[in-house]
């Protein structure tokens, strides 16, 4: 079976490390031949797969819908290479990937919705239509699949819901963090990419740290610290400027703690959450990390796993988190809540009050740490649920259907 995978863009994020695991897991099937086309630019997760030897073709096509003549050269492309799979990832893949491919006789093509849409009626009818030429969609939680049908883009007949997958093996537990940080980084990465036939062979870089401080410094007092952290793109729908005056809050409601705030990830809000970070003299309490490709080194030094999205289709972030066995503060909204289940392992969150927030976080500071440790264990046990092979099984199920 051949499966031609379609995504907008390949350099970081959610989607990018799904689709990443999902390659890697999917290349061991026997009898499967995969491909990626990136419509965009590449980044990243393109050139590590592409210098592993993974076949990647980017397009360095112009995305935004409609693209006429990307639908027009996918087209050409797909009769080019016969695929028996379509399997399109986000909006812009979707729009194009689906037309395309309904042209070129793909018998079997499956979109994929991997946020919560908020279209007006213009767009609704434009994605119903589109997805007319689909024989299945993926929806990345209930909450999607339930967004979708009912702004009338799909039937619920044809949506299937499959939720990301982490890498869970990464990490065995916590208590490694006691280890020195470059060594654990190293080990860590050499065995995870070994498993996953070797995709990178250099640990992530280093990036800076707000105020100059190490994030992995200073381990020997970690018991005197309570470090909470967030994993996301720097983007104002991560409702980070909230997240952080709930911290000043917090810390100033909690004058003897000694209280760090971690932020990982990139994007064009950065220069903004420094100047606020700035304003409230909290540069040597939160720490903006950058973009790390390996999270878990990180993820085992810190107590606590914050999600204050204001829309949140479902989060990877969060199910690494409980992977690590950290006990959550999660935004109310869209499919996050999905993520915890039943393992009552998080506090739900108000995202558009940051009282909400700041109390959560004091009532996760006031725990003692074996009330922590019990939400932790609870977590790691409902992480089980985003393996990779069970993403891969309900994957397969569709492309065979």
């Amino acid at each position: 079976m051949r499966v031609l995978r379609i995504v907008s863009e390949l350099d970081f994020g959610g989607v990018e490390q799904v689709l990443l695991l999902s390659i890697l897991a999917l290349a061991k099937v026997d009898g499967l031949e995969v491909k990626v086309v990136v419509l965009g630019r590449g980044g990243r997760i393109a050139g590590k797969l592409i210098s592993a030897g993974y076949p990647v073709q980017i397009l360095n096509r112009k995305v935004r819908i409609p693209n006429l003549r990307l639908v027009w050269r996918l087209k050409q492309l797909l009769q080019a290479e016969r695929p028996d799979v379509i399997h399109c990832q986000g909006a812009e893949a979707n729009f194009h990937g689906l037309w395309a491919a309904k042209m070129a006789g793909v018998r079997t093509r499956i979109g994929e919705e991997i946020g919560l849409p908020n279209h007006h009626s213009y767009w609704r009818g434009i994605f119903r239509w589109i997805y007319r030429k689909a024989n299945s969609v993926i929806a990345i939680s209930e909450a999607v699949k339930n967004n979708i049908v009912e702004l009338g883009e799909v039937g619920g007949e044809k949506v299937r819901v499959v939720y990301n997958p982490v890498f869970l093996e990464r990490i065995e537990n916590r208590e490694q963090g006691l280890e020195n940080r470059e060594q654990r980084m190293e080990r860590t990465e050499r065995k995870e990419f070994v498993q996953w036939t070797n995709l990178v062979r250099a640990c992530p870089e280093k990036r800076s740290v707000s105020g100059g401080q190490d994030a992995g410094g200073d381990i020997e007092n970690r018991d005197k610290k309570f470090v909470f952290v967030t994993t996301c793109r720097l983007v104002p729908i991560k409702n980070l400027d909230r997240l952080i005056q709930a911290f000043a809050g917090l810390v100033k409601a909690n004058p003897s703690r000694n209280l760090r705030l971690r932020i990982l990830g990139d994007g064009p809000e950065r220069g903004n959450l420094e100047l606020l970070i700035k304003n409230l003299k909290l540069e040597s309490q939160v720490e903006l990390l950058g973009f790390q490709f390996n999270v878990w080194p990180y993820l085992v030094e810190v107590d606590a796993f914050v999600l204050p999205s204001l829309r949140e289709g479902s989060s990877v972030s969060l199910a690494e988190a409980m992977g690590m066995g950290l006990p959550s503060i999660v935004t109310e909204v869209g499919g996050a809540s999905e993520i915890l289940g039943t393992s009552n392992s998080g506090l739900m969150v108000d995202p558009l009050s940051v009282d909400s927030i700041r109390s959560a976080m004091q009532s996760m500071l006031d725990l003692t740490a074996e009330e922590r440790a019990k939400m932790g264990q609870q977590a790691k046990e409902e992480a089980k649920r985003f393996s990779v092979e069970n993403y891969i099984k309900d994957l397969m199920s569709i492309y065979t259907e």
